[in-house]
């Protein structure tokens, strides 16, 4: 396989969510499976909405997914600058380039005039699109708009009865008619790049062979390779994913569903398993097996990647987060949950035993938490239907019970096996009772670890409780 660079350029305009994530992480994988490189470009054109502090949360994010780049912010490269913003000086070598070959033009259309064609042209049951107004105008009628103090945008122009054809990696072969397509900004009234324009420039530049992005910007492809080889730039190869979407159809964003990463990672989710069923929405990988980042780039196959939009399934989030703690050590879990579990275990409880007890029954941090408060708690708080169960069983039940234990503490196998004979009760009616005195809950961790844990004192004095319920 050729080697592969690839690239991903977020706007700085909000906080990174999955949609966003499950870019970067196929641009990864796939410059990794070729050997090759990985670039993190910001395009921050948008200078009313872009702001620095998302630009460094975005490097935060992917940081923290293992996602790390060869050029980049905070890395640096040989086409430094990464943020477009400061890059003004490259784009303006290439407008004079346009200019002087007369491939873009100055355009005074006011939005007032755009909207009245663009109205009147879906009147006629025609596509919206510039018509050119602009293209032919003689050199006195620019010169009188510029003295007027107009500002305009410039437009690039795109070549007429063209065929524009390119193979997507994802769609298979893709063809365009220019004459489908409107002469297209490149430049804003601002002086400030469009996406359009940087985002192809810069993409040259920085030698990117191959751009994995959503298919949304399918229709831009065409427009962006008759700009390149006007300009006599390479042109990578181009495979368009479909849309990640949310719970209305529409992309996936904050306002439908999406987690941002700040969330995930608040939420106390493992970037392995983000990664895991990012590298699955849309792509089939025939087992659930936990991989690491190399193993996903050796198993990503673009020929498996499907060309329907896939929604965001965050119960298939949380199934491969709960693989992917269930695979950890005991000591790798401990230190994961220590920060959120400090405060709450007693001092003679170690936490090592307790999470080796709780493992099984959490998959996020909050879990393990809510379990330190109910089963280490000095005073648990039962609800009226545990009560319930409790009275159910009576008072001599949990007597009983507290004999069995003292018994034959420790073995949590005889004290239940002495209960059942003198008590007469078995299965549920059994041990539903001992968890609850034990826990407050109908459900939880193995109950001979739990005794374990709590010791010797803990279970008779919850046992004495529950009999004077």
């Amino acid at each position: 396989m050729a080697t592969k660079k690839t690239r991903f350029c977020p706007s700085p305009t909000g906080l990174m969510h999955l949609g966003n994530l499950r870019t970067a992480l196929l641009n990864f994988l796939l410059s990794k499976q070729s050997k090759g490189s990985f670039i993190l470009r910001i395009e921050d054109t948008d200078k009313e909405r872009s702001k620095k502090e998302f630009a460094e949360l975005i490097c935060d994010d992917l940081t923290w997914m293992d996602l790390n780049w060869e050029e980049g912010p905070r890395t640096g490269g040989p086409q430094e600058p990464y943020f477009q913003s400061e890059r003004n000086q490259l784009y303006e070598k290439f407008y004079a380039e346009l200019i002087d070959k007369d491939l873009i033009y100055p355009c005074f259309a006011t939005e007032e005039e755009l909207k009245a064609i663009r109205r009147n042209q879906l009147a006629a049951g025609k596509p919206p699109r510039y018509p050119g107004i602009w293209s032919d105008a003689s050199k006195e009628d620019v010169q009188k708009e510029f003295e007027k103090g107009s500002k305009p945008v410039y437009r690039f122009r795109i070549p007429k009865k063209k065929t524009i054809t390119f193979n997507d990696l994802i769609k298979g072969e893709q063809s365009f008619n220019s004459n489908d397509l409107d002469d297209f900004i490149v430049k804003k009234e601002d002086g400030s790049p469009t996406f359009m324009y940087a985002n192809a420039i810069d993409d040259a530049l920085m030698s990117i062979n191959l751009v994995v992005r959503g298919d949304d910007h399918l229709s831009n492809t065409p427009r962006q390779i008759a700009l390149l080889e006007a300009l006599q730039l390479d042109i990578p190869e181009y495979a368009h994913i479909a849309l990640f979407t949310g719970d209305d159809g529409s992309p996936l964003s904050k306002r439908n569903g999406s987690l941002s990463i700040q969330e995930l990672k608040e939420k106390g989710y493992f970037p392995l398993a983000v990664a895991n069923y990012l590298t699955r929405v849309g792509h089939t990988i025939g087992d659930n097996e936990v991989r690491d980042l190399t193993a996903l780039a050796k198993v990503f196959d673009t020929n498996k990647v499907s060309s329907s939009p896939s929604r965001f399934d965050l119960q298939q989030l949380n199934f491969w987060q709960k693989q992917v703690v269930e695979a950890q050590s005991d000591e790798e879990l401990n230190n994961w949950l220590n920060p959120f579990l400090e405060g709450l275990l007693p001092k003679d409880i170690d936490s090592g035993l307790f999470v080796k007890t709780i493992r099984e029954n959490i998959a996020f941090p909050e879990e393990a938490i809510s379990l330190a408060n109910n089963i280490m708690g000095a005073d648990f708080k039962l609800s009226n239907e545990v009560k319930n169960i409790i009275k159910a069983s009576g008072n001599e039940f949990f007597s009983l019970a507290k004999e069995a234990f003292l018994k034959n503490w420790p073995s949590w196998t005889e004290s239940m096996k002495d209960l059942s004979s003198t008590s007469g009760k078995k299965g549920k009616e059994l041990y539903q009772p001992i968890r609850i005195s034990l826990t407050g809950q109908e459900s939880g961790p193995k109950l001979d670890q739990l005794s374990t844990l709590l010791g010797k004192e803990r279970v008779i004095e919850r046992l004495e409780k529950a009999s004077k319920i």
